[in-house]
């Protein structure tokens, strides 16, 4: 399979040191979501709004 962009984020995030991601699913980030969940090692914490996340984060 070819490395998409989400595949990229995914491995520069952890690179980086992030272990848990805060955010909601969604149409505009589902090619992410699906990234993180093939990856299996960045923790996906789901929130029920956008201002939990960012608190959260």
């Amino acid at each position: 399979m070819a490395t998409t962009v989400a595949d990229v984020i995914v491995a520069t995030l952890k690179a980086s040191g992030v272990r848990r991601i805060y955010g909601l699913p969604g149409d505009s980030v589902n090619g992410f979501t699906d990234a993180l969940r093939r990856d299996g090692e960045l923790i996906w914490a789901h929130v029920r709004h956008e201002e939990a996340a960012a608190l959260a984060a």
